[in-house]
């Protein structure tokens, strides 16, 4: 059975979340350094974070320095996360089309001159 959240639960559960990647992210930087798995790890997961502070920050005309999580509505917080979703999967759906038809890349087209 699947229960629905409300949206003001939703956006604290993602409000937590960029935090904690925040941290992390600091954290693995602190104790391992950038060229360390650990960072990188970190590093990819904040990647997304970042990005639906960047669409936050590029809906309202501030800096991403100048978002404030704590003030931003619940709805305009989850229609950030579902813009930089469905980015993430438009890219993804992208990068798996160009690694399907890698093999059409130098083929010759049917009258025999490359495309």
């Amino acid at each position: 059975m699947i229960v629905e959240e409300s949206p003001g639960r939703l956006a604290e559960w993602v409000r937590a979340d960029i935090r904690e990647a925040r941290t992390a992210l600091s954290r693995a930087r602190l104790l391992h350094g950038e060229a360390s798995p650990a960072y990188r790890r970190a590093a990819a997961h904040w990647s997304h974070r970042r990005a639906v502070l960047d669409e936050l920050a590029a809906r309202r005309g501030v800096a991403r320095e100048d978002v404030d999580l704590t003030r931003t509505a619940a709805l305009q917080l989850l229609a950030a996360v579902r813009k930089v979703r469905v980015d993430v999967a438009a890219a993804d759906c992208e990068s798996e089309f160009l690694a399907a038809t890698a093999f059409l890349e130098d083929r010759p087209t049917t009258d025999g001159s490359p495309e």
